[in-house]
């Protein structure tokens, strides 16, 4: 293995409330930050003096010094050192002043008379914990934002807490399909967490799911020989400490990379994430519930064109929202001002955007959703966390039963095409099967990932299956249509836990 002298290293002083910016470009670059002197944290987390943390993967992050006692930071760091920079300007500064404020709502939060005591004599007087939708262009950084919101609250509950009691969480909504944030691409959800979350690739940028066990470290990597002069590619040190931590998110399978392409089914599952939300709070006690939730969305919602408008008022009312951040654009904050005119329970926020947030490009994005798939069955990247070991097993097709939900784009006519007076009898939000003898079946399920339902069909009926959360997920991998067996790859041994299995459109090639 190459030791850290034959990679590039390099001291960066970092002036309080400035921040150090890196950028990793390509899918092997590498690099490690080791925090010499000084306060700095890295969204939220905070960083270990003599400790290292890595990155990889294109992952792209920023180290800021808060100006903890007016001191600033000093870092070193080691690997690809093209795109690292100390930035003059930062918004974190701002960013945790709107936490201050969010902290201040949390403390005048008190459930109403009546809930307490379930008096009806008694009056509905609460005051709300704050309970915030995040909107903004796509590559605005609302996702960030949320994790360094999440981070600062859940730090301060443990400061508080100490050693005495265990730490109240926060619950985290993510209802844009595209992130995968705990499992796979094509999921929304909701998870209840107290951890701080930290950053090292793009694999899993709120933590992970369990799957299919505790994982198993990482080895060191393996020393090559080679002719050349150059130095092999830079491998930084792991650090558990900075694992994605092991969540038990409640997951709810879109099957698409945008909430458009089944807008009916889409809805259903907001609203059940709304109703899950409710209840995960409801179950972690008061702490929780002054917490509140914060809500991340899809970059499309602040465009009227889309229904995106309308998808913002109907979450303010599934979540229930006070609070409406919007990220960005002066434009983007005087429209949903105006969305929200008539809602004065709504308070609307305008966050500037940091500068060293930007948009991923359509293969870096389409990279690193495949990355977030491998790492749901096999784990990783070993900055992320350990190795999994899944299984292949082959299942008779008597045995199963794939479903997808509602008619897939373009094998139908429109509805002005059918007959005068005649309807559709397959709605948007209906189970439709897939015949896996037919000529199309390979093209249909082959190299796709089906989800798990937690419902079963055959006792809980169709709209629980439709609208309800999955246990996980498979990937098929064959389809012998002679031997009438299907092969996939799932993260445990042993026959599946459910008959139905519902496909989407979401791909994946298995490369390892």
């Amino acid at each position: 293995m190459a030791s850290a002298s034959q990679h590039p290293s390099r001291r960066f002083v970092i002036p309080p409330t400035h921040e150090l910016r890196f950028e990793l470009e390509s899918p092997t670059d590498a690099l490690s930050i080791t925090l010499v002197s000084g306060f700095a944290e890295l969204f939220g987390f905070e960083l270990v003096q003599g400790a290292s943390y890595g990155f990889s993967h294109e992952q792209r992050g920023a180290v800021w010094a808060p100006g903890v006692n007016g001191e600033g930071a000093e870092v070193e760091v080691t690997g690809s050192l093209d795109t690292v920079y100390v930035a003059s300007e930062s918004a974190f500064s701002t960013y945790f002043n709107l936490h201050l404020s969010l902290s201040r709502l949390r403390l005048l939060a008190r459930p109403s008379s009546f809930a307490m005591t379930r008096d009806l004599s008694q009056p509905d007087d609460e005051v709300a914990p704050p309970r915030v939708l995040v909107v903004g262009e796509r590559g605005a950084g609302k996702s960030t934002l949320v994790k360094m919101l999440a981070n600062w609250r859940n730090r301060a509950e443990r400061a508080t807490c100490g050693t005495a009691k265990p730490a109240s969480g926060i619950t985290l909504v993510n209802l844009d399909p595209s992130d995968g944030l705990w499992t796979v691409p094509g999921t929304i959800g909701v998870v209840n967490t107290s951890s701080i979350i930290p950053t090292s690739t793009p694999a899993a940028p709120f933590g992970t799911s369990f799957s299919s066990g505790p994982p198993v470290p990482f080895p060191p990597p393996a020393s090559s020989s080679t002719s050349s002069d150059a130095p092999p590619p830079y491998n930084p040190p792991i650090n558990p400490d900075s694992y994605a931590p092991l969540l038990d998110p409640l997951v709810f399978f879109a099957g698409h990379l945008s909430p458009t392409v089944n807008e009916p089914h889409y809805d259903l599952l907001m609203q059940s994430v709304a109703d899950a939300a409710k209840r995960k709070v409801d179950e972690a006690g008061m702490g929780s519930w002054k917490a509140g939730w914060m809500v991340d969305t899809p970059g499309e919602w602040v465009e009227k064109k889309g229904g995106g408008w309308e998808r913002v008022k109907a979450a303010v009312r599934a979540f229930e929202i006070n609070v409406l951040l919007v990220v960005g654009t002066e434009r983007s904050y005087v429209e949903m001002s105006k969305l929200m005119s008539t809602n004065k329970t709504v308070t609307v926020v305008r966050v500037p955007k940091s500068d060293g947030a930007s948009d991923p490009d359509l293969p870096t994005l389409s990279r690193l959703q495949s990355l977030q798939t491998r790492s749901y069955f096999y784990g990783g990247p070993p900055l992320t966390q350990g190795l999994l070991s899944p299984f292949s097993i082959i299942v008779r097709l008597s045995d199963i039963r794939i479903v997808r939900v509602g008619e897939v784009a373009g094998t139908h006519a429109p509805d002005s095409a059918l007959p005068l007076g005649a309807t559709r009898l397959t709605r948007d939000t209906e189970l439709v099967e897939v015949d896996l003898e037919g000529p199309r079946a390979a093209s249909e399920v082959v190299n796709r990932i089906l989800a798990v339902p937690m419902a079963e069909e055959e006792r809980d009926g169709q709209e629980k299956v439709v609208k309800g959360p999955v246990m996980g997920f498979v990937w098929v991998s064959a389809l012998d249509k002679e031997k009438k067996k299907i092969t996939l790859l799932s993260p445990l041994p042993g026959r599946l836990p459910r008959k139905t299995l519902i496909v989407g459109g979401i791909d994946w090639i298995d490369n390892a």
